[in-house]
């Protein structure tokens, strides 16, 4: 299959659509737990959770922030660094949305968070559907919450992708059965992406704006 036929396209928030902040990279050194080497080798580790069953995935509301700490310094956070898109995010999502195709965010990241970023870039529409891994209790690579995504959109797994800048959303992919798209420029270097053997690769999230645009 190749790529244009996707017709679901699940991105991963933090260093794929948005830049990746000192801030996001220091608190990521911490909740990483597994190795892309420990993630091959104990895959039958990461099961998915189906008593999770189903989940909000829409952009509707947004959820008021119960730990109120995080909710302060986040605002304080904001005020010195606004959270900005990566190059070429907003024509991708733009040319996808153009050719009828579901779009959707699967991240670690608090839902409180990612919300409140999406509006600050003005990308509301583009995005059909949210999920945090935060409020299912289910981390990457866990596969359960994109297979809630993809369930929810209605979309068959053959017809669905999962679009991150580290090797741990491919493996997650992978675990879920849908295909992978790795995205250099984020997180993991361009050869550890490859090394978790991607169905697709780009060197940025602007190549993959541009393949697009060329179709």
């Amino acid at each position: 299959m190749q790529l244009e036929d996707i017709k679901l396209f699940i991105f991963d928030w933090d260093g794929t659509l948005s830049t990746s902040t000192a801030l996001v990279r220091f608190s990521r050194f911490f909740k990483t737990r597994y190795s892309p080497k420990y993630i091959s080798e104990h895959s039958y580790l990461f099961k998915s959770r189906p008593d999770l069953g189903h989940a909000d995935i829409s952009l509707m509301h947004e959820e008021e922030e119960k730990n109120l700490l995080y909710a302060k310094l986040y605002e304080i956070y904001t005020v010195f660094t606004r959270p900005k898109l990566r190059e070429g995010a907003v024509e991708l999502l733009s040319l996808l949305k153009k050719e009828g195709k579901k779009t959707a965010v699967f991240t670690d990241a608090k839902r409180y968070r990612t919300i409140r970023e999406i509006r600050m870039n003005g990308i509301s529409k583009k995005i059909d559907y949210l999920l945090s891994a935060d409020s299912i209790g289910a981390y990457k690579p866990n596969p359960t919450g994109l297979e809630i995504i993809v369930r929810e959109a209605g979309v068959s797994k053959r017809s669905s992708v999962y679009v991150g800048d580290m090797a741990s959303d491919i493996f997650t992919a992978k675990f879920a059965g849908i295909h992978s798209c790795a995205v250099g420029g984020g997180m993991n270097s361009i050869d550890a992406l490859k090394d978790a053997k991607p169905d697709f690769v780009f060197s940025s999230t602007e190549e993959m704006a541009r393949y697009f645009a060329e179709r």
